[in-house]
């Protein structure tokens, strides 16, 4: 379907903002998604690597999120994603654990044991062990699918359920000629540029390849993948490897749940709040959450 009226206005307003990305700008703190308590904090085991909580309620004991932001590596933080983080703990009344993890060769490693810390210590934080999940947003969501499948090698812990908001699964800058048509289709046109994408890869250059691109895990640990949400965006870039990865997932069993957003782009879960597809992604994720 043609591109959304509301997006395609804006990139007339910015021609800029095709190539290099949407700016997120939160709206000033008293404007924002009204929550019972955000605080700011860390944990134990990685003390340089901030976290911010968020509690929807009074009540004693939440299904954990852990979140990690997107941007890239470089633009994301905890304000770029504070509202998304809001927004999901109150209406899925899970308390949501979001990770400002370090723009360093070790995120991948800090952002394991912030992870790894946070389930063995769930009680602290008035959570239900057996029930915490995890997402990210873009490069977050790369994150996130790379620590649930060192999980399932290293037995390390259980992660219940997986949200991948337009994940980046293969780090990799090829677009002309790519096995995913939408890198071709739509890069630098509709808000996301990823033709530095290979340089992700210099901050997991110790890792395995399987945790810098999940699309390349073996099916042998695809099959014991928690219950996963995929959600893609038509003029997306990353839409084909996102829709790829989540076909592998069904294949080797996964219940998946797979939502592309026509007429949308990269970033869409940040971007032009109160827009249908913006609360219809927030309302979906809240019924996945809250899912058996």
């Amino acid at each position: 379907m043609p591109l959304h009226h509301y997006i395609e206005q804006y990139f007339q307003q910015h021609p800029e903002s095709r190539s290099k990305g949407i700016s997120i700008e939160n709206s000033p703190l008293e404007k924002r998604p009204k929550i019972f308590k955000v605080e700011d904090s860390n944990v134990k085991t990685a003390p340089q690597i901030p976290i911010r909580i968020y509690t929807p309620s009074e009540e004693k004991n939440y299904p954990l999120l852990i979140f990690f932001h997107g941007g890239d590596l470089l633009q994301g933080n905890l304000e770029t994603h504070d509202v998304s983080c809001r927004l999901i703990s109150t209406l899925s009344g899970y308390k949501v654990i979001a990770v400002d993890y370090q723009n360093t060769s070790a995120q991948f490693s800090d952002s394991y044991l912030v992870t790894k810390s946070i389930v063995e210590h769930a009680e602290e934080y008035k959570g239900k062990s057996i029930d915490i999940a995890i997402g990210g947003a873009s490069i977050g969501a790369n994150l996130a699918a790379a620590i649930v499948l060192k999980s399932i090698k290293t037995g390390d812990f259980k992660l219940s359920k997986q949200i991948l908001y337009y994940p980046i699964t293969d780090i990799n800058n090829q677009i002309k000629g790519s096995e995913y048509q939408s890198r071709e289709l739509y890069n630098a046109k509709y808000g996301l540029d990823i033709s530095n994408a290979e340089n992700l890869s210099l901050y997991n250059e110790n890792e395995e390849t399987d945790y810098i691109s999940p699309i390349k895990t073996s099916k042998k640990y695809l099959t014991k993948m928690p219950k996963t949400l995929v959600f893609t965006a038509e003029y997306d870039p990353l839409c084909d490897e996102g829709e790829l990865y989540a076909q592998r997932l069904k294949e080797a069993g996964v219940e998946v749940r797979l939502v592309r957003f026509d007429g949308n782009i990269h970033g869409f879960m940040q971007s032009f709040p109160g827009s249908p597809d913006y609360m219809r992604g927030y309302d979906i994720t809240t019924e996945f959450l809250n899912s058996d």
